[in-house]
């Protein structure tokens, strides 16, 4: 008689393997989602902070690029000495109408009517285009304008070299933009570098040809930018530096600073 033997295979066979179930697919899915969510939100965290670090780093970083432009020139600011003030000024032309002393801050406002202030001086600062001139003497100009089909204001810095000779100049201009986003721009001047505010003059303009042509010891330079939030609203954030001229006299000049006797 023959007998028959059912054979259960081998422990640990493929055939006694068992795969997940449904609901331990469910939890491991529900663990995978609740570990992206957690990483997704703190990247989102890191990113959102880093555009914040950004967006409020941004103005900063383009006044402290303006600040070092002036205090370039500003800082290289000539005065008349020994010889006379003509010396330093242009026969006034389209190109540099405003060259007629040695050093002129004005009060002005821009078409928004905010304060908007212009400085005309001589420097041997760099030129940024015609580079081949640098190391003369130039004419600089600091203003806010309103470039053509723009809504924004701009400070502008324009050098104009080859002043001589005084008999038909021909004048080059450089032009370049420095800050944007500009809502005011305001200039104070200081006969001793320390005062910015003396009860016997006006600290908001300096002429030198009323000031024995002297250059003043210091000026304190006020700029407010414009940022539009993610809101909609607009926030203005002021900036303020003092920078020196080392050539000015005008602490040591008792026909301009009477009083003092030094920085």
């Amino acid at each position: 008689m023959m007998s028959v033997q059912l054979w259960h295979g081998r422990p640990g066979h493929a055939s006694d393997r068992r795969g997940f179930t449904m609901i331990e697919l469910i939890v491991a899915l529900g663990m995978v989602a609740v570990i992206a969510a957690s990483l997704s939100s703190t990247l989102w965290t890191a990113y959102h902070a880093t555009r914040q670090a950004e967006a409020a780093a941004a103005p900063s970083d383009r006044v402290d690029a303006a600040f070092q432009i002036l205090s370039g020139d500003l800082q290289n600011a000539l005065q008349p000495q020994l010889r006379p003030a003509s010396y330093l000024v242009g026969i006034p032309t389209t190109a540099t109408n405003d060259e007629q002393t040695a050093f002129l801050g004005t009060q002005t406002q821009d078409n928004r009517g905010h304060a908007a202030d212009q400085v005309v001086f001589f420097t041997t600062a760099d030129s940024p285009v015609h580079v081949y001139a640098n190391g003369e003497i130039k004419s600089v100009q600091y203003l806010v304008i309103q470039p053509n089909g723009s809504s924004d204001h701009v400070l502008v810095r324009r050098i104009t070299r080859n002043l001589l000779p005084p008999d038909g100049q021909n004048a080059s201009t450089d032009e370049e933009i420095i800050c944007t986003g500009v809502s005011s721009f305001t200039l104070q001047y200081s006969y001793d570098g320390i005062t910015f505010n003396p009860s016997s003059i006006s600290p908001d303009s300096w002429d030198a040809s009323e000031e024995d042509n002297t250059i003043p010891a210091a000026v304190k330079i006020t700029l407010a930018l414009e940022e539009t939030q993610s809101n909609g609203k607009v926030q203005t954030a002021s900036y303020s530096r003092i920078i020196l001229l080392p050539c000015s006299t005008a602490s040591l000049d008792t026909n301009v600073n009477t009083g003092t006797t030094g920085l």
